[in-house]
């Protein structure tokens, strides 16, 4: 039998029932990583008790529940290696033996970043920040040469991109999920030859064509409805996943109209359950923010909308605000940026683009 004694101050103890190993969990380190250390590969994807992917089925001992998304019938039966904890001074978990003697690689996470340079120190990233990472250093230089600038703790960090959003200077950024990557991911959805303004090559014009912007907890309920390819009045649909809505910006959701989308929804939890505390009403108060810009730039505050979908069963939340956005975008016609590729442009060269009038409405050009 292996075991293992960690650092003399386990938290608990976990038993793989097929192979008798023992594993103490320290209380800082998760069940998740210390099967990973030992070489037993368990597949996750948030490591924060939102997806359910890393889910362990538990034969003995009492779990510490900490997810979001395990049903009550199915914590009697499995507990989220990520987040749970143990209740009792042992658990046994139903696993297969390892692999490998080797350790598993743990996935990247997304991490936040800071350019000291043109960091002013206004502590707005302080107070966006749940975990604490997120510090001024009285040492560090800031920009134009004053004293202090933030930093960010990568072991605190839990990389939901709450304090990148919020940034006024753009000083902080991601590993993961930066601006350049959700604005190419963005990009890469609407190119001309998807639409057409006859529907015989290509989606038609007259289809509306929506994007969802969600965090890992509402992403099922929005790939239900994407899957369903029996709804009519037929509605497309193109998900972006985020680590948590909090890190969506303005200048992600203007960034998707100017490339074409008829319509954005915002997915995110209910009030009071987002893991990371703030995320979802940050990203309400910014779906407002770009509600009354696209009023102002003539396409409509009708095109966006946030929905917050309940733990479990979002599927018909999702599906009636989808609907509703459908057919507030039949109603003011397609997005009249998006260019069918069998309607040559009318623009004359030195007149400025429909992309450049709406960012010039805005002060951005």
């Amino acid at each position: 039998m292996a075991s293992s004694s960690g650092n003399g101050s386990a938290d608990f103890r976990i038993r793989i029932e097929s192979t008798g190993d023992t594993f103490d969990v320290s209380p800082d380190q998760s069940i998740l990583n210390t099967l990973r250390e030992h070489g037993y590969a368990v597949e996750s994807s948030c490591t924060s008790g939102l997806c359910g992917v890393c889910r362990v089925r538990y034969l003995e001992g009492e779990p510490d529940h900490r997810d979001l998304v395990l049903s009550k019938e199915e914590k009697t039966e499995y507990l989220t290696s990520c987040i749970s904890r143990c209740k009792s001074e042992e658990i046994v978990l139903d696993l297969p033996p390892p692999n490998s003697d080797g350790p598993i690689v743990t996935p990247e996470k997304p991490l936040a970043i800071v350019d000291q340079s043109i960091c002013v120190a206004c502590l707005t990233c302080v107070r966006a920040c749940t975990y604490g990472a997120a510090t001024i250093n009285s040492d560090a230089i800031g920009v134009g040469g004053i004293v202090g600038a933030a930093t960010v703790d990568a072991d605190e960090c839990s990389g939901c991109g709450l304090c990148a959003a919020a940034c006024p200077t753009g000083a902080i950024s991601m590993t993961l999920f930066s601006d350049s990557d959700v604005i190419s991911e963005v990009g890469a959805l609407f190119s001309p030859d998807r639409f057409s303004s006859t529907g015989t090559e290509g989606r038609p014009l007259s289809e509306p064509w929506i994007v969802s912007f969600c965090c890992p907890h509402s992403a099922p309920s929005v790939k239900a409805f994407g899957d369903n390819t029996t709804a009519q009045p037929p509605v497309g649909l193109d998900i972006i996943e985020m680590p948590c809505t909090g890190r969506i910006d303005n200048l992600h959701l203007m960034r998707t109209f100017e490339d074409g989308a008829d319509g954005v929804i915002v997915s995110g939890c209910e009030p009071g359950r987002c893991y990371h505390s703030t995320g979802n009403l940050n990203a309400e108060k910014r779906t407002d923010r770009v509600r009354g810009w696209l009023d102002e730039v003539g396409l409509g505050s009708e095109r966006v909308r946030m929905v917050h979908l309940p733990q479990r069963d979002g599927e018909a939340p999702f599906a009636e605000a989808a609907n509703s956005l459908a057919n507030a975008v039949r109603e003011l016609g397609p997005n009249p940026l998006r260019v069918p590729r069998d309607v040559e442009s009318a623009t004359v060269a030195d007149q400025p683009s429909p992309e450049d009038k709406v960012l010039a409405e805005l002060g951005l050009l």
